[in-house]
């Protein structure tokens, strides 16, 4: 409903927007853009399909990039593999905003609410911190078609979700038994959270 809502030219702008469907500029060779439909492809099922997160390939490092935005302020910016080389930084490009920092902050407490009571991960928490995120269950496609037996679930989440710190993706192809990323990929993410943010240093809150 809200991607129909929406309307097919400004879905493609705002998924474009956020870097799907082109390399981030890792420093990797050989990165894959994703698969994105262009504007004349979309058919009537396309809005529903994509919004809900069918129907598009992305790579989970171009999902990490758009969280990434999110998470601090609204700046999307290519991710970044080395901090410095011998003594001499490494440069952190400026990126572009892409979402105001009100916006961004908004969508940070609504992404709390995913590891809250009544959320898809609500059984994931740290003490002492309060945690962001999103949980992910696709179907696996072949043969031109979706499987109903093979998944892929995901969680991206963010820590301190109101100063975020940490990001970290948690993605598992095929799971056994539980398929949901709820379930699946949430639970890796609180045991990454748990030992990194006091390694970090963040203090709690």
């Amino acid at each position: 409903t809200i991607g129909l809502g929406v309307g097919a030219e400004k879905f493609d702008r705002w998924i474009r927007r956020f870097g799907f469907g082109r390399p981030t500029g890792i420093q990797y060779p050989a990165e894959e853009r994703g698969l994105l439909l262009d504007l004349d492809e979309y058919s009537g099922s396309t809005l529903g399909n994509e919004a809900m997160g069918q129907g598009l390939s992305v790579t989970p490092i171009q999902m990490v990039a758009g969280y990434s935005a999110i998470a601090n302020g609204g700046m999307l910016r290519p991710p970044q593999l080395i901090k410095k080389i011998g003594d001499e930084p490494v440069e952190v490009p400026e990126g572009k905003r892409v979402i105001s920092p009100q916006t961004s902050g908004e969508i940070r407490e609504m992404l709390e609410g995913v590891l809250a009571a009544g959320g898809t991960a609500s059984e994931v928490s740290v003490p002492g911190y309060t945690l962001g995120g999103k949980t992910g269950t696709a179907e696996v496609a072949e043969n031109g078609e979706y499987s109903d037996t093979k998944y892929v679930a995901s969680f991206i989440g963010f820590a301190p979700a109101e100063n975020p710190q940490l990001l970290a993706a948690v993605i598992v192809d095929q799971p056994q038994g539980e398929i949901y990323g709820g379930s699946v990929a949430a639970p890796a993410f609180g045991q990454i959270a748990e030992f990194a943010l006091p390694y970090l240093g963040m203090p709690q809150e």
